[in-house]
């Protein structure tokens, strides 16, 4: 028997390397722990196996125990294991209860779109694709083939003691980089019924009326002339020739950047969030070619530019901020400005925004506050303050809660703190700040507090380094909003808030941090803090090669200024309970 199944080998057999010129999309979703998976981001392991099963579908209890059993027995080798699940029923608090059930930490990724499954083209439950994530190879499809009735894997399975399965046969051998036999098992479960990708596959989707108007509502705020974004949506043809990198970003949940745990989004007002049926859509219309009527307007050319070149409409008062020269080359120290306000009676700010003129250098602005009292304090290095809002990628504009405001007074002044970064050439940066005022005092006044951990040392090269903070709350108070704050290495972030009786809340979770979009997530119905909450920061750091915005994953990295340091730290807007 052995002899014949080197005979067989001989015939047909693949290795990692040569299995299949066959390739899958980049793809990433969050786990039914709320965390982030990106094929790529495993980019230093040899294999990652995705199994696709409904939790009622028919290949569920052998097949699925097998994928969990292999996921304990391969711990600590070079492979990682997926469960996609993409049953529009299920929800993550369902698959929680199941990975609770079956004692595992398997990752349970929920595929709501079901994009990710349609891209994958898996066909029926229970199906397997094992993958070389480093390239995007497929080097082995098919069921999980356990051994159980089939002569040549009985075979197998007496001659490599242990073996369970096929699945356990290719991963077996791929980690050892070893050549297997290529004969794929079928999938035992039932034919994958994708119900919400048939559905809108069954609409007749048109640029005009369905595709142009989710570009304009979730993307052409920052894809527009002087936006944040690297191109233009200014008509069809640009759209058309950007449509395979937007079919990237949607599969990669890159864009729109909102970060959030999208099944939080609802939570938050002003988030950067676009819905499983707008990314059906817009995937529908790219795979049929991204056309258009010819005959029909184009919405997107025919948009007008906006009233007011600021993006809240014309402020009520515009700070001028002093002209900046920045060199070509060279590390820039913070620099600390102190401007008049002017006011000269107290002011409740609603809202403000920033016109900034040189993107590419301006890393950040904080603006901060100072009464008579704190101008006269340490005059040195900014002096005594009180943090007001800042600007940074993805924050130029804030507006608070109707029946809230920040508190101006008019003996106050501004001390801005401007970060700027070279990017190869000399340039004057002019940016301004414009505010906007109730008519009349709001209900809520609003303050900023933080929480914050700068005593950590992460070493070179770790995938993922923990770090927590904490802060007490002393009053009774309403939390308003959050803005967390990390650099490059930045990889998740999470808060919760345990209260005095020792029971806890969820309050914010980004799965995928990433330092390029600094966001400010505001609750749409602020969160009690009763007096004695304690607010909890738990996150990661990336310091391996494997983050693609690392700047040096040789190097240990500690609290730092500048952005090849690293910070841990979230602003919060809360205001006391009256």
């Amino acid at each position: 028997m052995i002899k014949i199944l080197l005979m067989i080998a001989g015939l047909i057999w693949c290795s990692g390397a040569s299995a299949t010129t066959n390739q899958v999309p980049d793809f990433a979703l969050i786990d039914h722990q709320g965390r982030f998976h990106q094929l790529s981001r495993y980019a230093d392991q040899r294999a990652v196996v995705v199994f696709v099963c409904s939790p009622d579908c028919g290949a569920r209890e052998a097949a699925l125990s097998e994928i969990v059993s292999l996921h304990k027995r391969f711990q600590g080798t070079p492979v990682r294991f997926m469960v996609l699940v993409p049953d529009s029923g299920q929800t993550r608090a369902g698959l929680s209860d199941l990975a609770r059930r079956m004692d595992t930490d398997t990752p349970f990724l929920l595929d709501s779109s079901q994009l990710v499954s349609d891209a994958l083209d898996f066909t029926r439950g229970g199906e397997v694709l094992v993958i070389n994530p480093a390239r995007g190879d497929i080097i082995y499809r098919g069921g999980v083939g356990l051994y159980q009735g089939n002569a040549m894997q009985q075979a197998l399975a007496a001659n490599l003691p242990g073996m369970s399965s096929h699945l356990h046969y290719v991963v077996h051998s791929v980690v050892r980089g070893e050549p297997f036999i290529d004969s794929p098992s079928p999938s035992e479960g039932e034919p994958l019924v994708l119900d919400q990708i048939e559905e809108v596959r069954a609409q007749s989707i048109t640029y005009e009326h369905d595709v142009a108007p989710i570009l304009i509502d979730r993307c052409v705020g920052c894809h527009q002339a002087q936006g944040v974004a690297p191109w233009v949506m200014d008509g069809h043809r640009m759209v058309q020739g950007w449509s395979g990198m937007i079919r990237e970003t949607l599969l990669t949940r890159r864009m729109p950047p909102g970060q959030i745990d999208y099944d939080d989004a609802g939570r938050f007002a002003d988030v950067h969030h676009i819905s499983d049926e707008e990314m059906r859509i817009l995937m529908r219309w790219i795979e049929t070619g991204a056309s258009r009527n010819e005959s029909a307007p184009d919405p997107l050319a025919e948009l007008e530019p906006g009233a007011s070149e600021w993006e809240l409409g014309e402020p009520d008062l515009v700070i001028d901020f002093p002209a900046h020269k920045v060199p070509a080359n060279g590390v820039l120290d913070y620099v600390f400005v102190p401007l008049e306000i002017g006011l000269t009676e107290d002011k409740w700010v609603s809202a403000y925004a920033f016109d900034v003129d040189e993107k590419s250098a301006l890393h950040h602005v904080i603006v901060y506050t100072q009464d008579a009292r704190q101008q006269r304090q340490n005059a040195s290095g900014g002096g005594s303050r009180t943090n007001f809002g800042g600007y940074a990628p993805g924050r130029g504009h804030i507006e608070l809660d109707p029946d809230t405001g920040i508190l101006l007074k008019r003996d106050m002044r501004f001390m801005i703190q401007f970060h700027y970064t070279t990017i190869g050439r000399e340039l004057t940066d002019n940016s301004r700040l414009g505010l906007y005022f109730h008519d009349a005092p709001p209900a809520q006044v609003l303050e900023r507090t933080a929480v914050m951990n700068g005593e950590f040392v992460i070493p070179p090269g770790v995938r993922e380094y923990p770090v927590t903070a904490k802060t007490l709350i002393p009053d009774d108070s309403y939390l308003y909003s959050f803005a967390p704050h990390m650099h490059y290495r930045g990889k998740h972030i999470r808060f919760r808030a345990v209260f005095p009786d020792g029971s806890e809340e969820g309050l914010l979770s980004i799965p995928n941090f990433q330092h390029n979009w600094q966001m400010v997530y505001r609750l749409r119905e602020p969160v009690f803090l009763p007096a004695g909450t304690e607010i909890v920061a738990e996150g990661a750091f990336d310091n391996s090669r494997f983050n693609p915005l690392n700047p040096d994953p040789s190097q240990e990295v500690e609290w730092g200024d500048q952005v090849w340091d690293e910070m841990f730290l979230a602003w919060m807007r809360i205001g006391e309970a009256r």
